[in-house]
This record gives structure tokens, sequence and C-alpha cells, in this order.
């Protein structure tokens, strides 16, 4: 195997890799997440990416961590991604679980 060959299959490798993991997020927002989830209490990534497969069983695409209009605190947007395709978004109260709006994407 050439070496640009080695190099191809190494990037894909790692790419699999992390969609397998899960959401694939950059290292400043996952910090900056997990500042805001000990300074306000909210329930952590992997309780919010559980309540969101409990509901729709996939993998988790993407999850964000972002404020409710109004000042009502802070929800999780977590898109799932279901074996034939099917896209969801599943917004989750980020103090409580509770599942506040579920949409096909």
């Amino acid at each position: 195997m050439n070496k640009l060959n080695k190099v191809t299959l190494a990037a894909l490798l790692t790419t699999a890799m992390a969609f397998s993991a899960g959401a694939v997020m950059a290292g400043d927002d996952v910090a900056s997440m997990e500042k805001k989830i000990e300074a306000f209490g909210l329930i952590s990534i992997d309780e919010a990416k559980k309540i969101a497969l409990d509901t729709k069983p996939g993998i988790v695409d993407d999850i964000e961590l972002d404020s409710i209009d109004n000042g009502g605190g802070w929800e999780y947007e977590v898109e799932v991604v279901q074996e034939d395709g099917t896209e969801w978004d599943i917004d989750i109260n980020a103090k409580t679980g509770e599942i506040r709006k579920i949409d096909r994407d």
C-alpha cells in the first residue's frame, strides 16, 4: 500500500470512529458546555444523549446546549439519525431532563 493510500485510510478510519462514538463536537464547544453544566446544575451531555436515544433510537449526530428564549433556562438540542436515514431534532430541558419537543428533520 503506498503512503497516500495509508494516509487516506487512516483519515477515513479516524472519521468513522468519531461518528460511531456519537456527536462530533469541537473541544472548545465541549469545554464551554461543561462549564455551564457545572455552574447551573444541568444534566450531563451523556444523560441528554441517553434521553434522546431512548426516545428515538439511532446515533447522536449533533448536540448543542442553548439558552431558552426569555430567560427560560437551558435546553439541549439533540439531532438523532436513525438507520433508515430519518433525522430527528429533540429538545430536552437541561435542568430536568424533560423532553420539550420532538421534530422530524
